[in-house]
């Protein structure tokens, strides 16, 4: 399938919001139109769900709940790999998607299917074990079960840059806990967002199991607090800037439903004096660049040691260079912003050493900087860009100080030949991930996945990101006749 293959009453190719497993055509004054930041061409359009269609999907998902969470925990396991083998059949039409949608290169797009395979089968190998409850000792003395049972309908709204592989793994985890699920697709890629929902629902999951619900910029808080508030609704799964965020914590908050949060970070590269240099460069190089350096994970600073700083810097220039930036910002307006951000550290004394911050269309042109101002908005703000900017330290203990000094606390890489002196830095270091020898972007199947600090609460993939889905009921068993124990 090239394009969608459903019209609104303009004529016009839309996405529409999906209940029950059934399409909800609504009129074209709902249609907001899909643009390809290549090319700025209007690609189709997506449907701005109402907030009666809302409040429908958390009732479809709560109608189906009822059910999906008796069904045996073996049949889910069943379902999911059916669901990673049709992803992996129908991977070429995924790649087509989230390409036209997105602008990325064919390497990201794949690199996406893959993961979004490996994460479905990963939740279905673990489904078991996470779901598997405990027989603990008591205090009184008499039998206590534990065990462990889905929350409940849950919202999961995940971001246009990982579009796959991010809204595959967190459906997958809440279907295997026996959850089911209202998922908000990004206004950027709805069609790609839609190939997920069709994908599980191919795979034999209840219609119901998982709705689809988009909003534009406009309705989407509106929209977004309809289901919150929804008395059905237990939990929230939300991937993406912090600002948005806190946002929608606020208003989780408001509604007493506990929420999941995957954010950004401003991911750091330690590189010591006894690292293979080329080999960090390389990677670095990569942990910036790809997808034009949108992606959560990317690395944006580089902390190194003093008596290195030329050298590597001259390494990662050539890295840069023989690894040019793929693809093109999502839009005009986040390339533009990128610009600015790299625009006001040199007005406040940076100095670049690779590349211009060219802007043409949708991409701007790949950059390092030194001497950025700790008050600029490139040292306080993740770039989301295909940009780094590179500090001098004098010891372990000052690149520990320099990478925590940020509000994220997602991704870090250490750079080093000594493995037992990158872990004791690894064990100073407040972030969710460390990669020793290894570019930021680095993450694994089988999980844990945490954001830390500001990035974010909550372990995803594998058995850790389905008990994120689970709550606990003790059972104490009394004997009916007789003194109970004390």
């Amino acid at each position: 399938m090239t394009s969608p293959a459903i019209q609104d009453d303009a004529g016009q190719l839309v996405v529409p919001c999906m209940i029950n497993g059934k399409p909800v055509i609504q009129p074209s004054q709902a249609s907001f139109p899909v643009v390809s930041g290549r090319t700025q061409e209007t690609l189709h359009y997506g449907q701005t769900s109402t907030v009666e269609i809302a409040v429908k999907a958390v009732e479809s998902a709560d109608a189906t709940f009822k059910v999906y969470k008796k069904t045996l925990v073996d049949e889910r396991r069943q379902l999911l790999l059916r669901a990673a083998d049709i992803f992996e059949k129908r991977s070429d039409e995924a790649m087509h998607r989230q390409m036209a949608e997105t602008s990325c290169e064919e390497p990201w797009a794949r690199f996406n299917v893959i993961a979004t395979v490996r994460a479905v089968r990963e939740a279905a190998h673990a489904a078991r074990a996470a779901l598997t409850g405990d027989l603990p000792p008591s205090t009184s003395g008499v039998p206590l079960l534990v065990q462990k049972e889905p929350v409940g309908p849950v919202l999961m709204i995940v971001p246009w840059n990982g579009a796959l592989v991010l809204g595959a793994r967190g459906i997958a985890s809440a279907l295997a806990a026996g959850c089911t699920v209202v998922f908000k697709a990004s206004e950027l890629c709805p069609w790609t967002h839609s190939f997920l929902i069709e994908t599980f629902l191919e795979a034999g999951f209840p219609a119901g199991s998982v709705n689809f619900i988009m909003s534009d910029r406009t309705t989407a808080a509106e929209v977004t607090e309809a289901v919150i508030a929804h008395p059905a609704l237990r939990k929230i799964e939300f991937i993406g800037s912090a600002p948005v965020g806190r946002a929608i914590g606020v208003t989780a908050a408001k509604h007493l439903k506990p929420i999941i949060m995957e954010l950004g970070d401003q991911s750091p590269a330690i590189v010591l004096e006894d690292a293979n240099l080329a080999k960090a460069a390389t990677l670095i190089a990569t942990g910036a660049q790809m997808l034009h350096g949108q992606v959560c994970f990317g690395t944006e600073r580089v902390i190194v040691h003093s008596s290195i700083k030329d050298k590597f810097c001259s390494l990662l220039a050539d890295a840069f260079r023989n690894n040019p930036v793929s693809g093109s910002a999502i839009s005009v307006a986040f390339a533009s912003k990128a610009q600015q951000v790299v625009d006001d550290a040199v007005k406040r004394g940076a100095k670049i050493i690779y590349g211009d911050n060219k802007l043409v269309g949708a991409s701007v042109g790949p950059t390092i900087l030194t001497d950025v101002d700790p008050e600029s908005l490139m040292s306080k703000n993740e770039a989301f860009a295909p940009t780094l900017f590179v500090v001098a330290v004098d010891s372990d203990e000052e690149a520990i100080t320099e990478a925590n000094n940020r509000e994220g606390g997602l991704s870090a890489s250490i750079f080093t030949s000594n493995q037992e002196r990158g872990l004791r830095i690894a064990s100073e270091l407040e972030f969710g991930q460390v990669q020793l020898n290894q570019s930021t972007l680095n993450a694994d199947a089988l999980g844990p996945l945490a954001g830390w600090k500001g990035s974010g609460w909550g372990s995803h993939a594998g058995r850790y990101g389905i008990e994120l889905f689970l709550q606990h009921r003790a059972i104490f068993l009394f004997p009916s006749e007789g003194a109970n124990p004390h």
